[in-house]
């Protein structure tokens, strides 16, 4: 995460971060396939899963916004883009594990997700 998505990247790095990530989610799917349930659950079991959920959605919206903003900087686009970027982006998390990104029309961050089919990642 830290070489792919840190403060510093571009449609490379993190382009690369998600293929590395989505490897990752694929061999544990086939992983649970196969073989079921293995590991013992626990703290160490639920924070691995968890990291890699949030570390793959912090990549499929840092890939969507195409500026730099704050102090994450792309090094690809390193201009600031108010009219295209001032909006919320959102990530969902499907019943089947991908992830449905949107973004916002406004400022407002929404309170409902819209039935509109958005972008799978």
């Amino acid at each position: 995460m830290t070489n792919g998505a840190g403060v510093l990247r571009s449609e490379g790095s993190l382009s690369k971060a998600a293929d590395r990530l989505q490897q990752l989610h694929t061999d544990a799917r086939e992983a649970l396939a196969e073989n079921g349930k293995t590991a013992e659950p626990g703290v160490d079991t639920w924070e691995a899963t968890n990291l890699l959920c949030v570390a793959r959605v912090l990549v499929a919206a840092a890939r969507l916004r195409e500026e730099t903003r704050g102090c994450h900087w792309r090094e690809d686009r390193p201009e600031r883009d108010d009219t295209a970027w001032r909006r919320h982006i959102v990530v969902r998390l499907n019943p089947d594990r991908t992830l449905a990104v949107h973004t916002t029309d406004t400022t407002h961050f929404p309170t409902t997700f819209p039935p509109q089919a958005p972008q799978e990642q």
